[in-house]
């Protein structure tokens, strides 16, 4: 597996080796902007029983660094948990649940319900809208049926919508979405959450997107000509679907939107490779835990 220069594994376990180095980098990160207890909301603690953990002088509550984190009741080390986030996120093309399994000698469920944790953090902040020239287009995965081309309906294909900025002959920030269908109602969240409302946006004539001109006066439509017209976003185009098939073989339906923030988390990082370790680690620590339940019915 083909690994960033900027963050070698030798260096990388220099830093995470071991469990104390991971505890009490998670410990910097957690309360890098002071202390206050979950329990009470003191703000004055002593060291805990436990490693790099922090006890309440008020009510003697004892948090754990790995406490309310996606790295919460974490079975199999927080060390590998640490290489597994840094094989995910470092590596050309991420990582699969059965190669992380059986590298870490965990079982596959395990290594999946891990990744998905990791996925979870991956999710855009929404942020950071794209702005400048901005190319969006849809496309489908699954095999094409007979008779159920182009924007069919059929219930076998999974329908995406995505954007790319479009920087003088350069490709610059991207996103995607899952959508149900090509109404002007599936289009529109690409576009309020990723775009900024003053872009110069290009799509082609699909009258999905005439709607979208009251919010986006920038947005204009051309001819497509197969692709011909949008070659920048058709080869990104090509590029999810060569990784989603070459490292991860299939996608549920219900995760391919996981997978779609994973590919952009990286893709949308890759001119800051240094960083992109310490920004997913720092996303695990704020986000909420999840477990398998809730991983599987988010809604619940």
């Amino acid at each position: 597996m083909r690994l960033l220069k900027e963050l070698s594994r030798k260096e990388f376990r220099k830093n995470f080796g071991t469990k104390e180095q991971c505890m009490a980098y998670l410990s910097q990160k957690k309360w890098a902007d002071g202390y206050q207890c979950r329990k009470c909301s003191s703000e004055h603690y002593i060291k805990g029983k436990h490693l790099c953990s922090r006890r309440c002088k008020k009510c003697g509550y004892d948090e754990s660094p790995t406490a309310n984190t996606l790295f919460h009741k974490v079975k199999f080390g927080i060390e590998n948990a640490f290489e597994m986030v840094y094989d995910i996120t470092t590596s050309k093309k991420g990582a699969n649940s059965i190669w992380l399994a059986e590298r870490f000698g965990v079982r596959q469920p395990t290594a999946w319900l891990f990744r998905q944790k990791v996925q979870a953090a991956m999710k855009s902040s929404k942020a950071h809208p794209l702005i400048g020239d901005v190319h969006v287009d849809e496309f489908e995965i699954g095999t094409p049926q007979k008779g159920e081309q182009g924007r069919s309906k059929s219930e076998k294909k999974m329908r995406v919508v995505i954007a790319i900025e479009h920087r003088s002959g350069a490709c610059g920030r991207g996103y995607a979405k899952v959508i149900q269908d090509y109404s002007a109602a599936s289009l529109r969240p690409i576009f309020t959450e990723h775009i900024s409302s003053d872009a110069d946006v290009l799509a082609d004539k699909w009258t999905g997107y005439i709607p979208l001109k009251k919010s986006f006066p920038n947005l204009k439509q051309i001819k497509s000509d197969k692709g011909r017209n949008f070659p920048m976003i058709h080869q990104q185009i090509r590029n999810f679907k060569n990784w989603l098939r070459g490292v991860h073989s299939y996608c549920n339906k219900e995760h391919l939107e996981e997978y779609i923030d994973e590919y952009f988390f990286r893709f949308n990082r890759r001119n800051h490779r240094q960083s992109i370790l310490n920004k997913a680690i720092e996303r695990m620590i704020i986000h909420k835990p999840m477990t398998r339940k809730t991983l599987l019915n988010p809604e619940t």
